[in-house]
């Protein structure tokens, strides 16, 4: 019965393990990234005459909010660039995502890993038992 307890974990521990090669080769991938939001702004000028007063603002305005050290900050980009930096700031939603997993993933190897250790112990003390009587 403990055998079947092994080879159970036994078989768990190796699906984790190609589940997190996996998950490796897929962070590898999303290696271009960019952190932080992007949004799209609208302006009014402060000339009295300009028709962004009661008609259209000036925009759109694309620009990227970073965050780093607790400080904050804004660039502004070029129209053309905004689908590359969406994908790049995508890619880093992805990868912390996938870092998570990984997190997660390896907590649960690490205490499948102690559950087999002690099986296969638990397994050796026995043969030793029996060996001595």
């Amino acid at each position: 019965m403990a055998s079947l307890a092994v080879d159970t974990v036994e078989r768990r521990i190796r699906t984790l393990l190609q589940e997190q090669r996996r998950l490796v080769a897929s962070l590898l991938l999303l290696r271009q990234q960019m952190r932080g939001s992007l949004f799209t702004r609208y302006g009014r000028c402060g000339k009295a005459g300009c028709t962004c007063r009661t008609g259209e603002p000036h925009g759109p305005y694309y620009v990227l909010s970073t965050r780093s050290a607790g400080e904050g900050g804004f660039t502004y980009l070029e129209r053309g660039k905004m689908g590359e930096m969406r994908e790049l700031v995508g890619a880093y939603r992805l990868f912390r995502k996938g870092l998570r997993q990984l997190r997660t993933l390896n907590g649960e190897l690490v205490r499948l890993l102690a559950r087999y250790q002690q099986a296969a112990a638990r397994k050796t003390e026995r043969r030793v038992i029996l060996r001595a009587s």
